[in-house]
């Protein structure tokens, strides 16, 4: 998490920011399980935005070796990355941020990445449910842990921590 805080997130392509999440067997993140919220709030309604980019998965991306390292027998990687559409979008909101901050003083904003949820299959075990989340930046940079041991029972704080709580992962 410490990566976030000291980016500036309007130094970020959108289109290279990869998120890695390594789960036990048992567990799977699908498209819209992760979500990116970048905002940004001003005086003027019409710069001031809220958007939640839904990271989907992206089964071609190349899994580097130093993930492949760490991912044992029972664990499995899953690569998430932003649309293209959304990729576009998130770049025209870090565009108008800029222009924004040329002719003008204030405003405030963020850029959070937050897993919302997992499914789960018949091989899940509440003695492994734990799932830790990377990110990677920019083409070229490493994957640096985002999450660490994140409890997949714990992602909906409406929902009581039982197995009812954790989908099914539809077949097919």
């Amino acid at each position: 998490m410490l990566m976030m805080v000291r980016t500036n997130p309007l130094d970020i392509d959108p289109q290279q920011l990869v998120v890695a999440v390594r789960a036990p067997d048992g567990i799977d993140v699908r498209g819209g399980d992760v979500v990116l919220d970048f905002n940004f709030m001003t005086d003027d309604p019409k710069v001031s935005f809220k958007h939640r980019f839904f990271v989907k998965v992206n089964k071609n991306y190349v899994v580097p070796e130093e993930l492949k390292e760490e991912t044992s027998e029972h664990q499995h990687l899953i690569i998430l990355q932003l649309s293209p559409e959304d990729a576009l979008t998130m770049h025209k909101a870090q565009q108008a941020v800029k222009d924004y901050r040329l002719n003008h003083k204030g405003g405030a904003g963020s850029m959070d990445l937050e897993v919302i949820s997992a499914c789960r299959d018949k091989n899940f075990s509440w003695k492994n449910s734990t799932l830790n989340v990377y990110a990677k930046l920019k083409k070229g940079d490493d994957f640096s842990l985002f999450f660490e041991n994140l409890n997949v029972t714990e992602l909906n704080s409406d929902l009581q921590s039982n197995i009812a709580s954790i989908p099914y992962c539809a077949e097919g």
